[in-house]
């Protein structure tokens, strides 16, 4: 965890970083496997479709309204809630995030924000 001196300039600094790092390493520019965590959607469907092609993919918009549908499919009439994302920590995205970490997000991620049509985040 960061020390008392990580501050808001920092975090967004090492975020910026973070965003560069991730640029090239899922363009296979780096020694580094491409992780679980960080890659693509696009990637980890690709994945998926290694074992078994997914029948459904849902889209964030869409996700309250479709998984309510594929409860009611299954038997289940469970309204979905879901709720507010948890907090990130020790800062909140909103509290760096500007047009410069989106064009680095967007330049990281550009083949799901092309294959998606994701839009800026904020």
């Amino acid at each position: 965890m960061p020390d008392a001196g990580y501050d808001l300039a920092a975090h967004r600094t090492a975020f910026l970083a973070f965003l560069a790092f991730l640029k090239g390493n899922l363009s296979g520019q780096t020694a580094i496997r491409i992780d679980a965590t960080w890659c693509t959607q696009a990637q980890s469907l690709q994945g998926f479709g290694e074992f078994a092609l997914p029948d459904r993919v849902i889209r964030e918009s869409d996700l309250e309204v479709e998984l309510s549908q594929l409860l009611v499919q299954l038997g289940h009439n469970t309204p979905v809630d879901l709720g507010k994302p948890n907090a990130d920590s020790p800062f909140d995205l909103s509290e760096i995030y500007d047009t410069e970490i989106e064009a680095a997000a967007q330049s990281a991620y550009q083949r799901d924000y092309m294959m998606f049509g994701f839009d800026s985040w904020g």
